[in-house]
């Protein structure tokens, strides 16, 4: 008994501490072979599907240290945790750890709290104390309140009140600060429109945001944005800082373009070297269009330096390797391979370097060590 009591704790052991140690991908119970990766990055695996929650029933994510699985719900003003209970080291089981919540919409874990944004409100959430530090984030009408990173200070995305406007109050569009109790709200950058979400990236902020409405005829508008104080991103009369569209009014130019309308949401850097082909890069989900024949976005790609230039590759769904047949990410979509008719909504790291990825009706997928 001694001897099996050993040999099972030393094996656990290997498995939790030692990551290229688990399962082979096949072997592995919740092992799923779409939306398609290269075979070479990780091991894809779900987490949890279950379309009864809805649309946005696992939307903004966050991990904590303890490889806790955070996920918001705006439409039930819920935030749910998810952690392991069947010793996959999978997290499941969700269980509701923050209700009452308006629009949550943004996940941020730091030094032993949860952060959440939603509308007017930002949440903290240390064990089951939930405390309110903010109700006066502007918000309502137009675009949702975005993201939240935390550091030495809480930082949040606003919408813009409306698709091609100039918001009368200059903390719509906007990136906002604040001391980590809510207090000495500052606004750091303006010009955006819908800026889903911030993450910091090599101790620099980034957000996202995405192009007009009228303007899917012109390519490459929506944008990865660097974060500096002061920065105006030039919404509504200069996208993707091209002068043809409007005065840019020497607003700040993004710092890599994606395609018009395929709607970047959400944001979280890879640090880790446990999924080698990730290693210092800014993951990045482009959520996809909407009410167009033509598929843009429904990708997570990674954003990199390049000869300090940034240039992106896609992740899921990746183009076929084999020289014999290659799809585009629209035929990989339509053929099943991708995350279409679905989207993806959220991305984020836990400390072990796995990566999650909230997906619309109710799914959530994990890529771990093969």
């Amino acid at each position: 008994m001694w001897r099996t009591f050993v040999f099972i704790s030393l094996t656990l052991l290997v498995v939790t501490c030692g990551a290229a140690q688990l399962p082979a991908c096949s072997d592995r119970a919740a092992y799923i072979s779409q939306p398609w990766i290269d075979p070479a990055l990780a091991c894809l695996e779900e987490v949890i599907n279950d379309p009864s929650v809805g649309e946005l029933g696992f939307a903004a994510l966050a991990v904590a240290p303890d490889e806790t699985l955070y996920a918001a719900r705006p439409y039930t003003g819920e935030v749910i945790a998810l952690t392991d209970t069947n010793g996959d080291l999978l997290p499941d089981a969700p269980q509701v750890v923050a209700s009452g919540l308006t629009l949550p919409s943004g996940l941020a874990y730091h030094d032993g709290a949860l952060y959440i944004v939603g509308g007017q409100h930002i949440y903290r959430l240390i064990g089951t104390e939930l405390e309110t530090l903010v109700e006066d984030v502007p918000a309502g009408g137009g675009f949702w309140t975005g993201g939240i990173a935390v550091s030495d200070r809480i930082y949040v995305s606003t919408g813009a009140s409306c698709d091609a406007c100039v918001p009368e109050d200059s903390r719509r569009g906007a990136i906002l600060s604040y001391a980590l109790d809510g207090s000495d709200e500052q606004v750091i950058a303006t010009g955006l429109r819908a800026p889903a979400d911030v993450a910091f990236w090599h101790d620099e902020l980034y957000t996202v945001d995405s192009a007009r409405d009228d303007l899917f005829a012109t390519s490459d508008l929506d944008e990865l944005n660097h974060v500096t104080p002061g920065a105006n991103f030039g919404f509504p009369n200069c996208a993707g800082n091209q002068p043809d569209l409007g005065d840019c009014g020497g607003s700040t130019a993004p710092v890599l373009t994606f395609p018009t309308a395929s709607t970047p949401l959400g944001l979280a850097a890879y640090t880790s070297d446990t999924l080698p082909l990730l290693t210092d890069s800014l993951l990045v989900v482009l959520n996809g269009s909407y009410n167009q024949l033509e598929l843009r976005g429904y990708l997570l790609v990674a954003v990199r330096f390049d000869d300090n230039a940034m240039r992106y590759d896609g992740i899921m769904p990746a183009q076929s390797s084999t020289d014999v047949e290659r799809f585009t990410v629209d035929q990989m979509n339509y053929r099943g391979s991708g995350f279409f008719p679905q989207r993806p909504l959220d991305v984020a790291v836990s400390e072990r370097g796995w990566v999650y990825i909230s997906i619309s009706g109710g799914r959530i997928i994990a890529m771990r060590p093969k």
